[in-house]
Parts: structure tokens; C-alpha cells; sequence
């Protein structure tokens, strides 16, 4: 029995996204990426992806048009992998119901107006998208200083 099935033909939108989305590799290497890492290594060492899996997973999210690889510079994402941002604002946003203090938290906020995000795609402050251009992160597990994110192609 395989492990899940295939929607990539579904007349449902939720469910040909899903297809895409659904795997959390695919989410762990979107937040990666969007992080600034970039290059297969630091993807590896950062999710604790084995090899096979990592290989895999940025392929068929190469083939889905969610990253783009460059062979000097590593992946990044593409406009289509940048329409995943609130998705994962959502994620954890939704961490927080279960533990709205843990250490392991993410911070989301307004690189304009340094507002924290109270919106998973908008900054209410500015009425403005919350977009990968305009968009700070605080990783708690990484020390929970804000950083902007990595928007396009690495340098």
C-alpha cells in the first residue's frame, strides 16, 4: 500500500496543493531556504534530512517549480516557492495554541514597521503583504534574533 496518494490530477485545489505541500520535508526545506541556507550541505545538516531524502524532495520540488537549482550557488526559491510564505507563517502560528512559550517558537514580523505579524500574510500596521521581501523571522532555536529572509537566487 503506498504511503499516500496522488492528487495531482484532483479537481480540488486543496488537494493538488496538497500533493505539492503536504510532505514535511518539503516544508522544512522551504523554511531553510527561506533562512538563507542554500546549498545541499547546509539543507542536509539543518532539516536532518538523509542524503536520499534531501536529493529527492528538492527534485520533486524542482520539477513542482518551488526551488530552482543553480549549480554554483545551490537552490533557492522561485515566485511559486515564495507563495508558500503564509503557509508556513500558519504553521507557526498554529504552534503556538500548543505551546505558546516553547523555546522552539518562530517569531514572525513586519520588516517595515518591525510590527509582530498578527496575520500569517499581512502586516496591520502598514496594510502591507507579508512577503518574503518584507518579512523577518526570529528562530528561537536559532537564538531569536530577527533576520530577513532570503527572498531569490543566493549571491
Amino acid at each position: 500500500m503506498p504511503l499516500r496518494s496522488d492528487w495531482s490530477t484532483a479537481t480540488c485545489p486543496i488537494a493538488r496543493s496538497a500533493d505539492v505541500l503536504a510532505d514535511p520535508w518539503v516544508l522544512l526545506i522551504l523554511r531553510e531556504l527561506f533562512s538563507g541556507r542554500s546549498r545541499f550541505d547546509e539543507l542536509r545538516d539543518a532539516t536532518g534530512a538523509a542524503d536520499s531524502v534531501l536529493s529527492r524532495r528538492l527534485g520533486a520540488m524542482t520539477d513542482a517549480g518551488l526551488v530552482a537549482r543553480h549549480a554554483d550557488r545551490g537552490y533557492a526559491v522561485t515566485d511559486a516557492g515564495r507563495e508558500t510564505l503564509p503557509i508556513l507563517h500558519a504553521f507557526a502560528r498554529f504552534s503556538r495554541v500548543t505551546d505558546p512559550d516553547g523555546s522552539w517558537g518562530l517569531d514572525v514580523s513586519c520588516d517595515r514597521c518591525g510590527q509582530a505579524a498578527a496575520s500569517v500574510d499581512w502586516c496591520t500596521r502598514c496594510d502591507a503583504p507579508l512577503d518574503a521581501n518584507s518579512t523577518r523571522w526570529a528562530r528561537r532555536s536559532m537564538g531569536g534574533e530577527p533576520f530577513a529572509l532570503a527572498s531569490g537566487a543566493p549571491a
